[in-house]
């Protein structure tokens, strides 16, 4: 799931761990890069 999920459901119910799980997402959301970052074109490449 989602960061955005979990904020919504902690906006809703107020349940302090709704916002650990929307912290943890948060968290791997950043942390995750896609494979296409960073590609170079027959031009930039090192």
């Amino acid at each position: 799931m989602d960061s955005a999920f979990y904020w919504e459901v902690f906006l809703e119910t107020g349940a302090p761990e709704m916002y650990l799980y929307y912290q943890e997402a948060k968290r791997s959301e950043e942390a995750y890069v896609s494979d296409s970052t960073g590609a170079c074109t027959a031009r930039n490449c090192i």
